[in-house]
């Protein structure tokens, strides 16, 4: 399978070994050594998701993901635990090799999963600034890409990447600019761009750490819509990597079952 990453896997699990290498690279590489993520087979973590309003207001969310690899596919179920209004709903994401990842959504509410659909990947997942598009698999092979000037941010030296999408149904978004640090290949900040070329939003990624095994992740992540006013924070907490999960958890039957978070 081509490195591909998400955003989601990014704020929950994304970790990379530091790569240095002699020769200054290419901005395709340094793409594909963003996406090289931290490969456990499988990981479970709890976190929060801030909803800020164009007011300043709050909501928060508490939330428990799974991921694991099953037959080297990438498969990521959320559940949603408070509050009561979203409590019990579930979002699971399954990456495919060529076409849009299989993302399914369960509502309590309406007692079914709904499948989401390409023309549905632009919208707001769960009333966050987050779109379904920006939690499945990008292949960095699908888009073209250039290495603007370096800049530094929060004391660590960055590349600036800037990405094109090769066919236009390949992103929701027109361009976007990651900042990559030079030491573990890490995305910590990122601009992208609608169809029009205006500012739609911006990622800050913040309070990275590295692990144990060499590897690196971020406790916080806050994605701003810049068109809307609005923004979404997420914060990692508890986390396990490499643990045993069953593959049940990753099937319809799992997301309809409400006795099970």
């Amino acid at each position: 399978m081509r490195a591909r990453f998400t955003l989601l896997f990014l704020v929950f699990f994304a970790g990379l070994t530091a790569l240095v290498g002699a020769a200054e690279p290419d901005a395709a590489t340094i793409m594909k050594k963003m996406t090289e993520a931290n490969q456990s087979q499988a990981a479970v973590s709890k976190a929060k998701m801030i909803l800020i309003d164009k007011s300043g207001g709050q909501r928060i969310r508490d939330l428990l993901t799974r991921t694991k690899l099953i037959n080297g596919v990438r498969n990521t179920v959320t559940t949603f635990l408070s509050p009561p209004d979203v409590k019990g709903v579930k979002f699971l994401v399954v990456e495919t090799k060529n076409a849009d990842d299989n993302q399914r959504l369960y509502l309590p509410a309406m007692k079914r999963v709904r499948r989401i659909t390409s023309a549905n990947k632009s919208g707001a997942f769960m009333g966050s600034t987050f779109s379904y598009a920006d939690l499945q698999a990008v292949d960095p092979d699908k888009g073209t890409h250039k290495r603007l000037a370096d800049a530094t941010v929060d004391g660590a030296s960055c590349y600036v990447i800037e990405s094109l999408p090769k066919k236009d149904g390949d992103s929701i978004y027109g361009k976007t600019i990651n900042w990559v640090r030079k030491d573990n290949y890490f995305p910590v900040r990122g601009q992208f761009f609608d169809k029009k070329g205006a500012l739609w939003k911006t990622l800050e990624v913040s309070q990275l750490e590295q692990r144990a095994d060499g590897t690196w992740m971020a406790r916080r992540s806050k994605m701003n819509d810049v068109q809307a006013g609005t923004a979404t924070i997420m914060e990692l907490g508890e986390y396990q990597l490499n643990v045993k999960l069953d593959d049940q958890f990753f099937t319809e039957r799992f997301l309809s079952d409400e006795s099970q978070q």
